[in-house]
């Protein structure tokens, strides 16, 4: 039952068997990096009091979808997410970003568990939104978002540029991969296909890390039962 695991997730995330074969155990596994403030934390384990760190993470959101549906930001828990902000009506801009995230979902297609947001600046309704996501021929993994302009525009400037300290916010061109603990593990031009395949290939490197701590931990649980069996 492992072999065909580790065969699936071969098969699903080709991107991914360099980092998966080479990178040995948690140690030495290949991380991405985490992005904006990060803090010293104290926390107990097995009653001894280590330093850890504590990596931003992006505030939570209620907003409405295109179906007419308000949202929270905790159906995102668990889950490896990417999002953009644009101005649907910006015909220099959003075209070219609804191809590139059209990209993303094609290259992910076997990925079910992700998703992708594009949160629209225009304060667009849920009409606009559906007729949007028709003209761009979106799929399944693809929800937009919409509010007032002010909140959204807080939402993109306060939870995702400033914190990661970038100056683009005047036109919003990134794309960000978030992880499924609300850590923003990669920000990409959202304009460039050279960088929206390092997307694709960096959803990868986050699904083979996830699957590494999964393997260590069964492997030290399994140890531990051992050892209470003795």
């Amino acid at each position: 039952m492992k072999k065909a695991l580790t065969l699936l997730f071969i098969l699903v995330f080709p991107s991914a068997i360099y980092v998966f074969f080479t990178a040995g155990k948690a140690k030495s596994f290949i991380r991405l990096e985490y992005f904006g403030p990060k803090k010293p934390i104290c926390i107990n384990e097995n009653g001894k009091v280590k330093t850890d760190t504590a990596f931003y993470q992006v505030p939570g959101f209620n907003l409405y979808n295109q179906f007419g549906k308000q949202v929270n930001s905790s159906v995102f828990k668990g889950k490896i997410w990417v999002a953009y902000f644009v101005h649907l009506h910006d015909a220099e801009k959003a075209p070219s970003m609804a191809v590139l995230m059209n990209r993303i979902e094609e290259r992910t297609d076997l990925d079910t568990a992700l998703q992708l947001v594009t949160f629209t600046l225009d304060s667009e309704s849920v009409k606009g939104m559906q007729d949007y996501a028709t003209t761009v021929h979106a799929g399944k993994k693809r929800i937009f978002f919409s509010e007032n302009a002010q909140t959204l525009n807080n939402l993109a400037v306060e939870g995702f540029y400033k914190p990661v300290a970038s100056h683009d916010t005047i036109g919003f061109n990134q794309f960000f991969l978030i992880d499924k603990e609300s850590h923003i593990r990669g920000i990409y031009n959202g304009l460039r296909v050279k960088e929206i395949d390092k997307l694709v290939d960096e959803i990868g490197m986050m699904e083979a890390e996830y699957f590494l701590k999964k393997e260590i931990k069964e492997e030290k649980e399994g140890k531990a039962k051992d050892k209470d069996a003795i």
